[in-house]
């Protein structure tokens, strides 16, 4: 096989499956781990994977801001944002973490919901004035003007002081090995005080998050109690994730 033929297939991979391994990729060709180690190396470099120990990831572009986010597969987040719903319906104490899926949750939560919902995120905020019985808390904090959320220690300090029935995490990338991953160290810290905060937290993921992995460690996938994906996604992700104690639901 010719090495751009290899390459093409190595991409090809990553882009389906989110990683290659280094060993089977020498199998699947038939070449060996020196050639495989410098293809990865040569696309590396290139910006179209990122290389890691034993093989290589795909990368996530965090370039686009929220507004594009909010419109990129709208439906998809909306009919997983419906989904999550269901979840929440006996909780009286919710934390609504910023994202655009999360906005869609906002959006969808029934108009009879008579708890509390907190945020950092005034986009969340103002979509759940329309809940006439709902308390809204809209926490302070640094604004990130892109990702249009609250962060800081402020932020982290009123978090501290809140026990949450459940909490809806806003999730970047997820990695059945490495775990929840986000690209600000800010973030991480407060999604990491969410886990310690809350009695039930649940993930929205579309499909393109999964086997994924970012800067910043948040928490192990095994911490959530819920995923929420797409019905598209292969089974042996699914089935990964139902190992390590998660309650995936696909819509």
């Amino acid at each position: 096989m010719l090495k751009a033929d290899r390459q093409a297939y190595i991409l090809k991979k990553v882009e389906t499956e989110g990683r290659v391994v280094v060993q089977e990729l020498t199998q699947e060709l038939n070449v060996t781990e020196d050639t495989i180690r410098k293809d990865l190396q040569s696309l590396s470099k290139l910006g179209l994977l990122k290389r890691i120990h034993g093989g290589a990831h795909s990368l996530i572009s965090d370039m686009k801001d929220f507004n594009s986010r909010v419109e990129f597969n709208s439906q998809t987040k909306a009919d997983l944002a419906k989904r999550a719903c269901r979840l929440i319906e006996n909780a009286k104490v919710i934390f609504i973490d910023g994202g655009s899926t999360n906005l869609k949750v906002a959006e969808n939560i029934p108009e009879h919901f008579d708890g509390r919902i907190i945020t950092n995120s005034p986009s969340i905020a103002l979509s759940l004035c329309r809940l006439s019985k709902a308390s809204v808390t809209l926490l302070g904090g640094d604004l990130d003007k892109k990702n249009q959320v609250l962060f800081g220690a402020s932020t982290l300090r009123a978090i501290q002081q809140i026990h949450l029935d459940l909490t809806i995490l806003g999730v970047s990338t997820l990695d059945s090995k490495v775990g929840i991953t986000v690209p600000s160290y800010e973030e991480s810290i407060i999604k990491n005080q969410l886990f310690e905060q809350s009695s039930m937290v649940i993930a929205i993921a579309t499909k393109e998050k999964l086997e994924k992995i970012s800067t910043f460690f948040v928490a192990k996938v095994s911490a959530l109690d819920y995923l929420i994906t797409e019905g598209t996604v292969d089974n042996k992700i699914v089935d990964t994730y139902k190992k390590l104690g998660v309650n995936v639901v696909t819509v």
